[in-house]
């Protein structure tokens, strides 16, 4: 007995020294950090642009996965029939599925391109050119609403040109901001490169995205063997729960939003088409592809879109804004909902949380991907505070912790606001009660 509690002691004092010892490398590191952080932000960046094709080639495959599962399914009776084996039936199924799906996120893209950048570069041409004919008509329609009520001002307004305000703004730029020839053609040399490097990057992602959807299985074995191999059964099991939950809620969430976004753009779509606003195409590839922002994606698409068809059509303008208003929240309160469903598990607040840290470090694509993150910190920490709080012998329901005043420290209960007010008043009327009698 003596032997087996020296044992237990210094087990005890080993984890408690491992503890120590962890969290003092925890606390160096985060100090390091904030010491050096131009540093390691360098480092991060560099680190960054070495593995870009390997991240965006991951980035494909997350996206290609599940159009790889639905040619997958149509393709393995083909291939069962003309395969001796159930083995080399599975490769040739998985190869041509993973190689249709990178076919068709491709054929996407370019279809989203094709659709928004000649539209855009057009309109902004005919916006350029005829802007001061716009802004007249725009002008003149004021002009009829406000029955020339401000009719004076707003011909005030007409008179200035503005071609000659934007050559002011030319000259002023020219004469605060010195550049020569050769800065700028470094400038473009520079962006050439970078554009070409980016190009050369996708393709490379492309083959990267491939090969991880080959062997995607053989990848998660590999990676769940590490995890067995390096902790006890107990911890390992509660590794891979989260991964598992983590994946769910990045699919949930992404995917989702995706299949929202491709909605809301049809809708929209058909909507300007039934109302003959201008730029149809234009207009809904934007309202569909910003849509994909959580929170404040509709709004940012909303300010480009009105704007292009209210200097078209002033009085369109005006309908397309409350048509955009009244879409969002048919989307935010029906569509987003029945998609979407529970699939992030956390509130409006840490949403809208997420979008803002996230746009504020990593910009567009941090607004993106920090709800997930969010979501799946928010699931760890909930998971650390019901097994902290099953270990005191107390409720693991958040919502019995709502009215909670305080813990009884005799038998361990939380006693709520309502309760600690009728105790209150028992004892009131019992301390009345004796003071009658007395």
């Amino acid at each position: 007995m003596p032997e087996e509690n020296e044992k237990l002691e210094r087990r005890a004092f080993r984890r408690k020294l491992g503890s120590y010892v962890f969290a003092t490398c925890i606390v160096i590191a985060f100090y390091f950090v904030l010491r050096n952080g131009r540093s390691v932000s360098a480092a991060f960046n560099h680190v960054n642009k070495v593995i870009q094709p390997i991240l965006i080639g991951f980035v494909m495959a997350f996206l290609m996965n599940p159009i790889m599962g639905v040619i997958e399914k149509r393709l393995y009776k083909i291939f069962a029939k003309f395969c001796k084996t159930e083995v080399g039936a599975k490769k040739g199924d998985r190869a041509l599925s993973s190689i249709l799906a990178l076919v068709v996120l491709v054929s996407i893209v370019i279809f989203i391109i094709a659709s928004i950048v000649p539209n855009l570069i057009s309109t902004i041409i005919y916006l350029a050119n005829h802007i001061e004919d716009q802004i007249a008509g725009v002008l003149d329609w004021c002009n009829v609403v406000t029955k020339g009520n401000y009719e004076e001002a707003l011909m005030k307004a007409k008179d200035n040109k503005i071609g000659d305000l934007v050559n002011q703004g030319l000259d002023l730029f020219n004469q605060y901001v010195d550049y020569d020839q050769s800065d700028m053609m470094s400038m473009i040399t520079s962006s050439v490169l970078s554009v070409t490097k980016f190009i050369v990057n996708i393709i490379i992602g492309m083959f990267v995205s491939v090969y991880v959807l080959i062997s995607k299985e053989t990848f998660k074995a590999q990676a769940k063997k590490l995890v067995c191999g390096i902790f006890a059964p107990k911890y390992a099991n509660i590794i891979l729960e989260v991964s598992r939950k983590s994946g769910e809620i990045f699919y949930g969430f992404i995917i989702g939003k995706i299949i929202d976004s491709i909605i809301i753009g049809v809708i929209c779509y058909i909507a300007c088409l039934i109302m003959k606003m201008p730029y149809p195409m234009l207009v809904s590839v934007i309202v569909g592809v910003t849509n994909i922002v959580p929170v404040f994606g509709p709004y940012i698409g909303a300010v480009p879109t009105v704007i292009i068809i209210f200097l078209t059509e002033p009085m369109k303008g005006i309908y397309f804004l409350i048509f955009i208003l009244i879409l969002q929240q048919v989307d935010g309160n029906l569509i987003g909902p029945k998609i979407l469903g529970d699939s992030t598990g956390i509130s409006s607040f840490w949403v809208v949380f997420a979008v803002v840290v996230g746009a504020g470090f990593f910009g567009v694509g941090g607004m993106i991907v920090a709800v997930p993150i969010v979501a799946i910190i928010y699931y760890i920490v909930g998971r650390i505070a019901s097994y902290l709080v099953e270990r005191r012998d107390l409720p693991k329901d958040t919502n019995e912790y709502i009215l909670m005043d305080y813990i009884d420290l005799e038998s361990n209960t939380l006693i709520k606001h309502q309760e600690k007010l009728a105790t209150s008043k028992l004892k009131f009327s019992f301390k009345l009660n004796n003071h009658g009698k007395k």
